[in-house]
């Protein structure tokens, strides 16, 4: 068998005649087809499928080309031995960051849930029939144990926790070590090999996204009672951000949108929205159901009632049980890194264009004492600058916080505050000899984040994919994988 090589480092594909990657069909089962995978004990009713090895020979054959599977292993070997390490090693702590916002943005996505409650259970099993060995943290596999030790919950995306695992340890109860270690290290390894890439062979690239790390919140006013969002947002940037000795914990926009759901609030604050007058969304849920009457069918709003009973499927209390939980997990923060090129959650275009404007110093001292202006606003506390994304147009045309920080787009009936948490340009970025070590660090891990969102792009992966399989040696002997290279990669074939 003729043999195609470049590069300098030697990967051996082999691939098994079990499977023949042009089609779906299976030559020859292995002996241990009819075996099952994971044993399973109290699964009566087979609750768990596709348990035998046949399943998963099947599958290869038949979902996704055994040649696809094989680069993406490769790729991944490449990170983990090479080239994510040293300065550019991905640490446990940034790893653990990734993996468990992915999990956690799956559970909130409402998949495994029914009415607005996340089911643990259903998203353990979708796992374990997919092969992932899931188990309680005993190490427990029956089902009976990990249904016993799963958790039915609603999750409110506004609680935010100092700590994102906290966050995490309370949504997942059972051992997902298999699956992080099968499923997430390799994909997120292999966007930041190709963020490597980026890093190291398009630098420049890098500051050109004007990528920024931004936690946005949108208020939308209510239909019935225009006017009580702004009241609210005024009176809540008075008190926290306008207040140089409020802690930059009071100042979390996570806190403004928990309040205008009007959920999880504490008694203290509930308190305050009454001092200030102010009925948010929660309260609109109340003033629905005090117009249900059920003693007097002239009197009662007909169309409310049908609506919080289903149809008269269910009682009111129900129903308003129903609708406090779609409150809950209403989603009113976009935070993360973004680049010029992406949308930002709902914000309009003429937020956007702030949010990426040429015109952002990252000489805060300078905006803060005066000498400097661009578009942004920045507020003191303690050691801590927050600092906001201005609007272009303010809502009153006077000095108040709500003219320095606050977004009204009239088409959606919509504010939005933009809080500024990171800024890549060219400037920041770039690198010179005189850096300090932190200071390499620090622009190293701004531009890694950066080049991470830009590793999505299925442009730059091709890209990646061609460098990384020109400098290394690879040596093939299936023709069924060197063929896909050459029809994929034509660029990694020198013949």
């Amino acid at each position: 068998m003729n043999k195609k090589s470049f590069g300098k480092l030697l990967v051996a594909v082999a691939f098994s005649a079990v499977l023949m990657s042009c089609s779906s069909d299976i030559v020859n089962y292995p002996s241990n087809a009819d075996d099952n995978i994971v044993t399973v004990t109290g699964d009566t009713n087979g609750q768990v499928t596709d348990n035998q090895y046949s399943d998963v020979y099947a599958n290869i054959a038949s979902n996704g080309s055994p040649s696809a599977k094989t680069l993406d292993n490769i790729l991944y070997n490449m990170s983990t031995d090479t080239y994510l390490t040293g300065d550019f090693a991905i640490s446990d702590t940034e790893f653990q960051k990734r993996y468990q916002k992915e999990m956690l943005d799956a559970a909130k996505g409402g998949t495994y849930s029914t009415d607005n409650e996340f089911d643990e259970y259903r998203y353990a099993l979708t796992l374990k029939e997919s092969m992932y060995d899931i188990k309680t943290k005993d190490g427990k596999s029956d089902l009976e144990s990990i249904k016993a030790a799963c958790v039915k919950q609603v999750i409110n995306p506004d609680l935010k926790d100092a700590d994102q695992s906290e966050k995490w340890d309370s949504v997942f109860h059972l051992d997902y070590s298999d699956y992080i270690n099968r499923y997430y290290k390799p994909t997120i390894y292999r966007q930041y090999l190709t963020a490597w890439y980026i890093y190291n062979n398009n630098y420049s690239a890098i500051g050109n996204t004007a990528a920024r790390n931004v936690t946005v919140v949108e208020i939308t006013d209510r239909t019935d009672k225009p006017g009580e969002a702004i009241k609210l947002i005024t009176a809540w940037l008075n008190k926290t951000v306008g207040d140089s000795t409020a802690s930059v914990d009071d100042c979390d926009l996570h806190n403004l949108a928990r309040l205008w759901k009007g959920v999880d609030v504490t008694t203290d604050e509930q308190n305050w929205l009454n001092s200030i007058g102010v009925s948010n969304l929660s309260s609109k849920i109340d003033e629905e159901v005090a117009k249900i009457t059920d003693k007097n069918q002239y009197t009662t709003d007909s169309d409310l009632e049908s609506s919080y009973t289903g149809s008269y499927t269910y009682p009111v209390s129900h129903g308003v049980e129903l609708a406090k939980r779609e409150l809950e997990v209403k989603d009113l923060i976009t935070e993360g890194t973004f680049l010029k090129s992406n949308s930002v959650g709902n914000v309009p275009t003429t937020l956007k264009n702030n949010i990426f404007s040429s015109n952002i110093s990252t000489d805060t001292d300078s905006i803060k004492n005066g000498t400097k202006k661009d578009v942004t606003y920045i507020s003191t506390h303690g050691d801590a600058d927050l600092r906001y994304i201005a609007p272009s147009t303010s809502i009153s045309g006077s000095s108040s916080l709500v003219d320095k920080m606050v977004t009204y787009d009239s088409s959606t009936k919509s504010y939005f505050i933009v809080q500024l948490n990171s800024v890549v340009t060219t400037s920041r970025i770039s690198q010179s000899d005189s850096d300090t070590d932190t200071v390499k660090t620090e622009k190293r891990t701004l531009a890694m984040n950066a080049a991470y969102e830009m590793a999505s792009s299925d442009t730059y992966k091709k890209t990646a994919i061609v460098y990384f399989l020109t400098s290394n040696t690879i040596s093939y002997s299936d023709p069924d994988f060197y063929s896909y290279i050459k029809t994929n990669y034509p660029d990694a074939i020198s013949d």
